[in-house]
């Protein structure tokens, strides 16, 4: 029987678990669009019926109880995953990464950033819409309306949310591109930054509608900062971008002990 001795490459560091990669873009995309969907067909069934005055029970119950609702629901969400995020990491880094497993975490990253997007596509594109529309034919009468609760207090936080624990995951978990040496990623300055300017600008937003100009022009100066927020976002691409730089490197370390002789191989192994 024929016992050629095989070189050893990216067989020996194993396949890449992409299932358990992907895993979380599928939910977390999936919850993100099912919460959406409740707050639409929240908004649609008692926006007209209990949402015009903030004054009554029945917007207390209604509306009021969703905005504790959602930000109770946000800051323990954030409090348990950035605590899981961290007291993992912490002991993730101190071990040494096979790149299957770096490829994987990579997967992840992008996973996270991800849903990320979503989460500030549908704080920026759907509800700024409806927002507009309804507050321009209905009387504003309080910060709280059926509107802004969903989109000012439940995605804008969300979404900061999303960006930190991104930063958290790779800091931890793939300390070749975010190891605390490496400085502080001009990429996630770029993308927290733009959640938390967004986040920020609400205040803003409700200080101009009540003692500068109540109708909803988007043109409005204060606006402005709105647009600055897109700009920002873009640091989401610089992630991608320093992530793939990295799995090119991955690919050329694989390449380079593909090469190597298996007696070599095996002494830098030892």
């Amino acid at each position: 029987m024929n016992s050629t001795p095989k070189t050893q490459g990216t067989e020996s560091w194993g396949s890449v678990d992409w299932h358990s990669a992907w895993r979380p873009l599928f939910w977390s995309c999936g919850i993100l669009l099912a919460l959406n969907l409740f707050l639409w067909v929240w908004d649609y069934t008692f926006a007209f019926t209990v949402g015009l005055n903030s004054a009554s029970h029945a917007f207390t119950l209604h509306y009021r109880t969703l905005f504790w609702g959602e930000l109770l629901s946000v800051g323990i969400f954030a409090g348990l995953w950035f605590g899981w995020l961290v007291r993992t990491g912490m002991v993730l880094d101190r071990e040494d990464i096979p790149p299957a497993e770096e490829v994987r975490r990579i997967a992840i990253l992008w996973s996270i950033i991800g849903a990320t997007s979503l989460s500030l596509y549908i704080e920026a594109s759907f509800w700024p819409n409806w927002d507009g529309a309804w507050h321009q034919t209905m009387v504003r009468d309080t910060a709280l309306t059926p509107t802004h609760i969903p989109m000012f207090y439940f995605f804008f936080p969300l979404s900061v949310v999303l960006a930190l624990g991104a930063y958290l995951y790779g800091r931890f978990r793939i300390p070749a591109v975010y190891a605390p040496e490496k400085g502080f990623p001009w990429s996630f300055f770029l993308l927290i930054s733009a959640a938390v300017l967004e986040f920020v600008q609400v205040a803003f937003n409700e200080w101009g509608h009540s003692l500068w100009l109540s109708e909803e022009f988007f043109s409005v100066p204060f606006h402005w900062p709105f647009v600055a927020y897109g700009w920002l976002a873009s640091g989401m691409f610089a992630v991608w971008g320093e992530t793939i730089l990295r799995l090119f490197q991955i690919e050329k370390e694989a390449r380079r002990v593909e090469e190597m002789p298996v007696e070599h191989t095996a002494a830098a192994g030892r």
